[in-house]
């Protein structure tokens, strides 16, 4: 037909493009097949082996924990979880599905609802990840499924590892527990150059998490050739003749094996006699010579070995509505108002500064006004002539009241840093806070106000803005007993593998040393040893233990502040949550010390009642351990009867009228505002009666 030649010519050139087109496509094909078929041939085999593959991960014991006389604390023991991996249940039949969840309902005593339900729960997580059905199956549990595993497709026994502590709740806080990684951590976990997993499990608290690193060891890895029912074939690895054979199966690596400063046997008796007492708080005992802590309990505690393998809810949520805060380590990460036990502080302030000399007498009657407020003694009719060695074993207010006129807040605040108060101990753990130690910057700086001279005056026994941790207390009366040196308190002895090769021993490490006189020291232990003293009238007087020779100081401190109506009540009549805390510093023996101890008792009234007799136990567990011909119990019964035979024991009507209480102070009489920051006013100097007599006509 006219004309077609030329469309044909025209389709003809177009074609020419389609045929190249085509060509380069081929091509294409071409070398794409043959990268994929040749130079990734390898790779692409591997990755279609890696199918079959199962990585089992072998998880690395943790070190084993000690306490300095190689008791066991913390040990590692086998759990079993029973799981299921959809990517091979799902290659059952129905009927075959059923009929494994029926025999895994009536192996786990769970109900078949059950175990459907945390499957179909699990349908969005990848089907090569095992879903967990039950936690800690028996023995007989396991040994039945392993039984009937040839028709279970798809499950498996998890072992994994308990955390256990071996002495229960005792020893938790200082201990730590382990638990299972959450989404948020992970991320800034794998940060610090160490790979965690989703299900791995990391220290939380304590020694554990402090010492992460340390006692973590390096997970075991073993590679599975699994049937496409997920059963076990052969292991794989360099005697395998596959493609895979270069996979090296790792054996996993323990962690490091510490030995604790710590002393089992003074946890327990720290523990007995909190429970015994009925009695909450903490204590801290430390031995003078080196900083090493023999004995630290925060009390009630709780069940670590139940976080490390998923804690049941109904439990934590008691502990969290709990009112006596056993998750709360009160060692480190609370503080209280020292009370009393802050005299120790002030007096060697005011020796050493020259404000008082120690043979120095002050009249102590009932109260002593100050401005335009009474700031009331403990004992409502006084003391009489005072000395300093009196105003620590019994414990007198106004003579502390009456050195306050002439003492400087900074000076006293810089003497109570001294002694470690205001600042962290930096003892190896995490979580540590540091106290308030008030002066006139920090006033300034945290309450926008400026320091008031009528603040002192509560400052000075212990009252007021002022409060310490019991780790710092301990420490201060350890200085106290080995001649003012400030140690570090330490808590790991030494670092071991897990064949026992000791890899590191810490040494003591001195924080500060106070170079106070000689007669300072010889008077403030006089005082404290007389608190014990029947004849002196000491405030400790009752807690005392025949044949042991210890000095110490007693101490009570405000929790709310009461009206003018409820002052003078009986504190045990009062409501729980409204009585004193008790506090209680002391060191044994007097000549050459060999622990310290600080007790807080909360809500016991006084450190007389309450916290004294704890610290008593601890003192005598460990001394009877260190010396038993001196401080066993043979020896201790016999200083008891010579004591009961003794002519000169104390009359009653020499006691005191009552047991040391909180003192009332920062109370305000009738005509008062509300304020304890009353202005300053010279007029209060005229109270002062301070006048120097011989010591020896002291009446302590």
């Amino acid at each position: 037909m006219l004309g077609q030649n030329e469309q044909l010519q025209v389709y003809q050139e177009r074609f020419r493009y389609l045929y190249l087109a085509v060509i380069l496509i081929g091509l294409l094909l071409g070398f794409r097949l043959w990268y994929l078929q040749v130079l990734q041939g390898d790779n692409f085999k591997r990755i279609a082996e890696e199918n079959r593959l199962k990585k089992v991960i072998d998880p690395a014991p943790r070190g084993m924990v000690f306490d300095r006389n190689r008791k066991l604390l913390l040990d590692n023991q086998p759990t079993f979880s029973l799981v299921i991996t959809p990517q091979y249940f799902q290659t059952g039949t129905e009927s075959e599905q059923k009929t494994a969840i029926k025999k895994l309902a009536k192996i786990t005593k769970i109900s078949s609802k059950a175990i459907w339900k945390a499957l179909n729960k699990a349908w969005r997580q990848p089907s090569f990840q095992p879903v967990l059905i039950k936690k800690n199956l028996s023995e007989d549990e396991v040994a039945l499924v392993e039984m009937e595993k040839i028709d279970l497709r798809g499950v498996d026994v998890d072992v994994g590892i308990q955390r256990t502590n071996v002495f229960g709740e005792i020893s938790a806080h200082i201990l730590g527990y382990i638990s299972k990684i959450s989404p948020k951590e992970l991320p800034k976990l794998n940060q610090r150059g160490r790979r965690y997993a989703k299900d791995d499990s990391v220290g939380k608290a304590g020694l554990e998490q402090q010492w992460e690193d340390d006692l973590r060891g390096v997970d075991g890895v073993s590679y599975l050739e699994v049937d496409a029912l997920g059963l076990k074939k052969r292991e794989v690895g360099q005697n395998s003749q596959s493609l895979l054979s270069d996979l090296t199966n790792r054996k996993p690596v323990p962690g490091k094996n510490f030995v604790l400063t710590i002393d089992q046997d003074l946890q327990n008796a720290a523990a007995k006699a909190f429970a015994e007492e009925k009695k909450t708080g903490a204590i801290v005992a430390i031995d003078p010579n080196n900083g090493e802590v023999l004995a630290m309990i925060s009390w009630p505690s709780f069940k670590t070995t139940d976080f490390s393998i998923g804690v049941e809810p109904t439990y934590l949520h008691s502990l969290f509505k709990n009112e006596n805060k056993p998750l709360l380590d009160k060692t480190i990460k609370e503080h209280y108002g020292p009370g009393s036990t802050f005299k120790i502080i002030s007096a060697i302030a005011a020796l050493e500064e020259g404000v008082i000399e120690p043979y120095t007498k002050v009249q102590c009657g009932g109260s002593f006004r100050f401005g335009r407020r009474n700031y009331h003694d403990w004992k409502r009719s006084g003391f009489g002539s005072t000395d300093v060695v009196k105003s620590l074993a019994q414990s007198v207010d106004v003579y502390y009241y009456k050195l306050a006129v002439k003492m400087d807040i900074d000076t006293l605040a810089a003497y109570a840093k001294r002694l470690g108060l205001g600042q962290k101990t930096n003892v190896r753990l995490p979580g540590e806070i540091s106290g308030i130690v008030p002066n006139r910057d920090w006033k300034l700086r945290v309450k926008k106000e400026k320091w008031q001279k009528g603040e002192t005056l509560s400052v000075i026994i212990g009252q007021s803005f002022l409060t310490a941790t019991p780790i710092q207390l301990a420490n201060m009366i350890a200085a106290i007993a080995n001649g003012g040196i400030l140690y570090r308190p330490r808590i790991v002895k030494q670092i071991e593998t897990p064949n026992g090769e000791i890899l590191e021993t810490t040494q003591p490490e001195i924080i500060s040393e106070n170079k106070f006189q000689e007669s300072t020291l010889r008077y403030i232990r006089e005082g404290l040893k007389n608190a014990f003293s029947h004849k002196a009238n000491g405030t400790a007087k009752k807690a005392s233990i025949p044949g042991i020779d210890a000095a110490g100081k007693t101490g009570t401190t405000q929790v709310v502040r009461f009206t003018k109506e409820t002052l003078h009540r009986d504190c045990k009549k009062q409501e729980k949550r409204f009585r004193h805390h008790g506090l209680f510093v002391a060191y044994a023996p007097l000549q050459n010390p060999k622990i310290a101890v600080a007790v807080v008792a909360e809500h016991s009234c006084s450190g007389s009642v309450g916290a004294a007799p704890i610290a008593m136990q601890v003192i005598k567990t460990y001394l009877g351990k260190i010396d038993p011909d001196k401080y066993g119990e043979p020896a201790l019964a016999k200083a008891r009867k010579k004591k009961f035979w003794k002519t000169n024991i104390i009359k009653p009507e020499q006691e005191l009228e009552q047991e040391e209480s909180v003192p009332e102070s920062p109370k305000l009489e009738e005509d008062q505002a509300a304020s304890p920051s009353d202005p300053d006013n010279p007029s209060a100097l005229d109270d002062l009666e301070i006048g120097i007599i011989p010591i020896g006509g002291s009446d302590a």
